[in-house]
């Protein structure tokens, strides 16, 4: 295959991803087909098929392109500390959200509504487990520079933390997706989160800085608007 053949397919793939972010965060996944995708990327029918396939696999693509993206922005050896990593991870993933808040959230829906979890499960092959088991090794790289530092004791393995990290990424994530809480509650709750679990492997230094930041969140909890409407 030709550099130009693979860069045109490159192209085409792009412009398929790109329309189909467009109509979903416009009109909803259930605006969403597969000759309206192709329409809009200027391809045919058939060659979104062949390029990226039906309606769950350009979902797919699309949550998979996601993580990807946020571990290319990342550059975690470049952080300067475990807790700037931790931090990093936390903020890049939330300005990728909140640069196009529509998108993701109908994304995220699309991905239940497909029965595409994005949850970690060593033994799922599937794309929204895939994506959980990068968004994990995110987590997990910072764990094991932390053990290298003596800052975590290394009493619990960097895998079994990075997995309770992700957790407690995930449920604020979901909450924030149903309109439970808002988007500045769901990354406090994923910060208290991250530092919780880190805090019960941590050296005596580290977890006092921990407790001290867990403490501080904690007297900063939002209220959703809808909430206090409901309460007045």
């Amino acid at each position: 295959m030709s550099s130009k053949r693979e860069q045109s397919i490159a192209e085409r793939k792009a412009r398929i991803l790109e329309a189909a972010r467009t109509i979903i965060a416009r009109d909803g996944y259930d605006a969403l087909t597969t000759r309206g995708i192709a329409e809009a990327a200027g391809v045919t029918a058939p060659t979104l098929y062949n390029l990226v396939g039906d309606k769950t696999a350009i979902i797919s693509a699309m949550a998979t392109a996601s993580v990807e993206e946020l571990w290319g922005r990342l550059h975690l050896d470049e952080r300067g500390s475990p807790l700037a990593m931790a931090d990093a991870i936390l903020d890049e993933a939330y300005a990728q959200i909140m640069a196009n808040r529509e998108l993701n959230r109908a994304n995220l829906i699309a991905l239940e509504r497909l029965g595409i979890a994005y949850a970690y499960h060593p033994a799922r092959d599937d794309p929204g487990a895939h994506a959980a088991r990068r968004s994990v090794e995110m987590v997990q790289y910072t764990c094991r520079e932390a053990q290298r530092l003596g800052q975590l004791r290394g009493n619990l393995d960097a895998q079994l933390l990075a997995e309770q990290m992700f957790a407690a990424y995930r449920a604020p994530l979901d909450d924030w997706l149903h309109d439970a809480i808002d988007a500045s509650e769901m990354l406090r709750r994923q910060r208290i989160g991250f530092y919780t679990v880190l805090a019960a492997d941590a050296s005596e230094e580290f977890r006092e800085e921990l407790l001290a930041r867990i403490a501080k969140l904690a007297a900063s909890q939002t209220v959703h608007p809808k909430m206090e409407k409901e309460a007045a």
